[in-house]
């Protein structure tokens, strides 16, 4: 383009990084950025509520393995969204906010302008907390070169990016920026070589090692490297919740996802009693730790992620982690020999006759969903038993398993289902969301109708906030029952229908596969039922939020 304007470099430069879709919501401050996104190759998809145009966003950029875009209006919008973006940060996705903004005139007359908080810097200021790189856009010569940076920054770090544009700067034609050299990091020499000298011996001496692939590989395009070298030294996988089929649960050394005692026993037995855990990308909280109930020893780890190295209780400055998976894989590794390791769950047994009329439980939902769930079909799951009961579900092929399983929000399945279905139009999205979830975000089916989008949506009625209850009850934890099978009445799109048995739920599952429209199935479960890693999970936070427990 000739002479591009701040609004057509913006939208030109995503999509040149492999951007097809944004999420957003307009807003007047907003607007005539919307008009630029609309000329642009980049597909906009338009949402009900601002923190679901995060989720979404976020969703697509995980399914994508790329940039995920959300555009709003100033404050009202950015700041509604914050808790989203917030999410993203803390689980590492490559997010970018793009929000309308005032007129640098506003600026230096000071006026009390709509949506202005207590300064016009305020949403920026609260934006750094969450975000590797901002900007405002106020000189049209800098501009280009702004854009670039915080681009290049969240591709680089795999965290949000905040760009903000002043409503009447969009349309100014912009100065083309002087392209850099800008090299990639690299390792220090001698400190990689020494990382993986310490590392080789660990390895090599260990009688049962095992490797924990987390999120970071594939946020940071790393699997291959970290299959590779499980292959090489034939060394067994486990993956975490938040991590769940960025290693295929089909591969012969996968043996199932680790979260200290949330685990199945099995798992949770094999990784702690390693005496080698190599740690790849790993997020340690404590939902990694199973609410700190894992028993693992730092002694015998090593850790390796783009933030540190560690080997045992000895770290290495300035070792990239792409660095070390190269050059560990090219270090004279000693094959384990085979050994006998858990095993994923196999598919399960098809209902018996007998078992149709048998009333509804978790555990028996997540086996129908697990008969019937596509090799390639994509499966995102809300925080609760909509997750942790997932976890022994096996999924078909890599990363199509998707859930914010760290920072755990409520809300995040629906509307991340509507970025999973732009980022892979082919896959069939399943989406498993707790009642207590779905009443924050179901409102995104909506969206699902203006798009004509086809997700089979699962809400599993326990009737309130089953996680909750198992830390610590009480009314607080009641919510209105809802009609829920009646949704695509309300929005005028799609089925619905309530199932309570095996027998039911497996019949609408199969219409619903045979069958390329939205349908909502409300799945029945007793109010305290819940699967074996809620319970555990419910009684290590209770010891901690319960002062009756605590006593």
């Amino acid at each position: 383009m000739s002479s591009p304007t701040i609004g057509s470099f913006l939208f030109d430069y995503l999509h040149s990084k492999g951007v097809t879709h944004a999420f957003g919501i307009p807003g007047d401050f907003a607007l005539p950025t919307f008009r630029w996104l609309e000329k642009s190759p980049i597909k906009l998809i338009t949402l009900t509520h601002e923190p679901s145009v995060g989720f979404a966003a976020d969703g697509y950029a995980r399914v994508r393995n790329g940039i995920g875009v959300a555009v709003v209006t100033y404050c009202v919008g950015g700041l509604n969204m914050l808790n989203s973006v917030a999410c993203a940060y803390a689980e590492k996705s490559p997010l970018l906010v793009i929000s309308g903004g005032p007129s640098p005139n506003d600026r230096k007359t000071d006026p009390l302008l709509h949506h202005k908080v207590r300064t016009f810097d305020t949403q920026r200021r609260i934006y750094e907390e969450v975000t590797c790189a901002n900007t405002v856009l106020l000189d049209v010569e800098t501009a280009a070169e702004e854009i670039m940076r915080v681009i290049d920054a969240v591709e680089l770090h795999c965290r949000p990016g905040y760009i903000e544009i002043p409503y009447d700067l969009v349309d100014l034609p912009i100065t083309l920026p002087i392209r850099k050299n800008t090299p990639s990091p690299v390792s220090d020499a001698d400190n990689l070589a020494a990382c993986v000298e310490d590392a080789l011996v660990q390895i090599n001496a260990a009688k049962q090692p095992v490797i924990i692939a987390d999120v970071e590989l594939h946020r940071h395009n790393l699997t291959d490297l970290a299959v590779a070298f499980a292959e090489k030294a034939n060394i067994p996988i486990a993956s975490t919740l938040l991590s769940k089929s960025v290693i295929s649960e089909q591969n012969p050394l996968y043996i199932g996802v680790y979260s200290g005692g949330l685990s199945e026993k099995a798992v949770q037995d094999y990784v702690e009693q390693s005496d080698c855990v190599i740690m790849l990308g790993a997020f340690i909280t404590d939902v990694f730790l199973g609410m700190n109930s894992a028993q693992l020893d730092r002694k015998q780890a090593i850790v390796m992620t783009t933030e540190k190295s560690r080997v045992g209780l000895r770290s290495y400055d300035n070792v990239q982690f792409r660095d070390f998976l190269e050059a560990i894989n090219q270090a004279p590794l000693t094959p384990k020999p085979d050994r006998a390791t858990p095993r994923p769950a196999p598919v399960p047994a098809p209902l018996a006759d007998h078992e149709r009329n048998t009333p509804l439980s978790i555990e028996s939902f997540f086996r129908i969903l697990g008969l019937h769930l596509p090799a390639d079909g994509t499966l995102v799951c809300d925080t609760g038993d909509a997750l942790l009961g997932a976890i022994g579900l096996r999924t078909g092929m890599r990363n199509t398993f998707l859930s914010d399983a760290y920072y755990l929000s409520m809300g995040f399945a629906v509307p991340a289902s509507i970025g999973a279905m732009a980022a892979n139009p082919d896959s069939r999205t399943f989406c498993v969301v707790g009642d207590g979830a779905f009443q924050m975000t179901g409102t995104e089916l909506s969206t699902t109708a203006k798009y004509n989008l086809a997700p089979i949506v699962f809400v599993l009625n326990n009737d309130g906030y089953g996680t909750q209850r198992h830390i610590l009850d009480g009314a607080f934890n009641i919510i209105t029952m809802w009609d829920y099978a009646k949704i695509p009445e309300l929005i005028r799109y799609g089925k619905g229908c309530r199932v309570s048995t095996a027998g039911e739920c497996e019949a609408a599952i199969k219409a619903a596969l045979a069958d390329n429209t939205l349908h909502v199935i409300e799945v029945t479960i007793p109010r305290d039922d819940c699967s074996a890693s809620l319970r555990r999970l419910g009684e290590e936070l209770g010891k901690l939020r319960d002062i009756e427990k605590r006593s």
